[in-house]
C-alpha cells in the first residue's frame, strides 16, 4: 500500500477521502513530517518548511496556487509538485457572490445591528446591470465570471494570455491594465493567486477609482490593508468583502474587523464537503505517474 504524509493542518474529509483510494495515510506531528517521508516520499500539504526536503519525491498541494513552494529547489532536484488547481471552483465562487450580497445587499450591516436588537430598513443596491471585473481568469475566476453573467452583470477581466482566453468576459486585458479594470468596473473580484507579480498589485487609487464594491478570496497579499482602509475612509471603495489577508491570521487589533462597510471570513472560501473527495481524485489520478507509468495531472514542476 502507497504511504502518503499528510500535513497535520488539513480541510475536513481529506484525510477518509484519500483512506478510501487505497492509501496508508499519515498524519504526524508538524516537527515529524521529515522523518515520516522514509516509503514513498509523498507530501500532501499547502503549508512548506524546508525541513520537508529530504526524501520528499512528490509534493501534492492543497491549494490551487503554489508560490509557497521553493519551486526552483523542486526543480533542481527531481521533485514533483502537483496543484489542486480545479478542486476550488463551486465553492469559491459560491463564497465570493457570498461576501458580494452581505455588501451590497446590507447582510453585513443588518447582522451587526441584529446583535443590538435594532430594526434599521436602508436603502440597498443591485447587482444587475452593472460591470464586473475578476482578476484571475483561471478555473476558478472563470466560473466567478460565468455565473456573473447568468446574473445579468457585464464581465471584463484579466488573465497573463489574453489572446489565448475563450470564456464569456467581454473584454480581457494582462495583469499590467488591472488600473483600466478599476476605472471600469462597479465590482471587482480578485482570485488572483500569490507571488512576486500579485503582490501589491491593487493599490489604493485603484480602490477609489471602482467607486463600488472590492471582493477578494484569492491571495490577501494582492492589496495591503492600509490601502484598503486608506479606500474605505476616503469614500472611493463603498465596501470589502474578505476572505484572505495581507497577514493571516488577521490580527484581533485590525480596524477592519470592525468596520462597518467590511465583511470578512477567517480565509475558509475553499472548504467544503466535497473538496476531501475532488482532492483524492488528483492523487490518485497521479498515482501511476508517480510510478512511472503515466502522464501527471496538474503538475506544476
Amino acid at each position: 500500500m502507497t504511504a502518503v504524509v499528510l500535513h497535520p493542518i488539513h480541510p475536513p474529509g481529506v484525510v477518509e477521502a484519500l483512506g478510501d483510494i487505497d492509501l496508508d495515510v499519515r498524519v504526524p506531528a508538524e516537527s515529524e513530517i521529515s522523518e515520516g517521508l522514509v516509503d514513498d516520499g509523498i507530501l500532501v500539504t499547502f503549508r512548506w518548511d524546508d525541513r520537508y526536503i529530504p526524501n520528499l519525491r512528490w509534493l501534492q498541494s492543497i491549494s490551487a496556487g503554489h508560490d509557497q513552494f521553493p519551486v526552483d529547489e523542486f526543480r533542481r532536484l527531481g521533485v514533483v509538485l502537483t496543484s489542486a488547481s480545479g478542486v476550488h471552483a463551486p465553492q469559491v465562487t459560491e463564497h465570493a457572490f457570498a461576501l458580494l450580497l452581505s455588501l451590497t445587499r446590507g447582510i453585513g450591516v443588518s447582522t451587526r445591528l441584529a446583535t443590538e436588537a435594532k430594526w434599521k430598513p436602508m436603502m440597498l443596491a443591485e447587482l444587475t446591470g452593472r460591470t464586473m471585473a475578476v482578476l484571475g481568469l483561471g478555473t476558478i475566476g472563470e466560473e466567478v465570471a460565468r455565473r456573473a453573467r447568468a446574473w445579468g452583470l457585464r464581465v471584463i477581466g484579466s488573465t497573463r494570455h489574453p489572446a489565448d482566453y475563450r470564456g464569456v468576459a467581454e473584454n480581457v486585458v494582462t495583469p499590467d491594465k488591472t488600473a483600466d479594470l478599476f476605472r471600469e468596473a462597479d465590482i471587482v473580484v480578485s482570485v488572483l493567486p500569490g507571488g512576486p507579480g500579485t503582490t501589491g498589485l491593487v493599490t489604493r487609487s485603484m480602490l477609489e477609482s471602482l467607486g463600488g464594491w472590492f471582493v477578494n478570496v484569492g491571495r490577501g497579499n494582492v492589496v495591503t490593508e492600509e490601502d484598503l482602509l486608506a479606500a474605505l475612509e476616503s469614500g472611493g471603495l463603498l465596501g470589502a468583502g474578505l476572505d484572505v489577508f495581507e497577514t493571516e491570521p488577521l490580527p484581533s487589533s485590525s480596524p477592519l474587523w470592525s468596520h462597518p462597510r467590511v465583511v470578512i471570513t477567517p480565509h475558509n472560501a475553499g472548504f467544503s464537503p466535497h473538496y476531501g473527495r475532488r482532492l483524492a481524485a488528483i492523487v490518485d489520478a497521479n498515482l501511476p505517474a508517480h510510478r512511472g507509468e503515466g502522464e501527471w495531472m496538474n503538475r506544476v514542476v
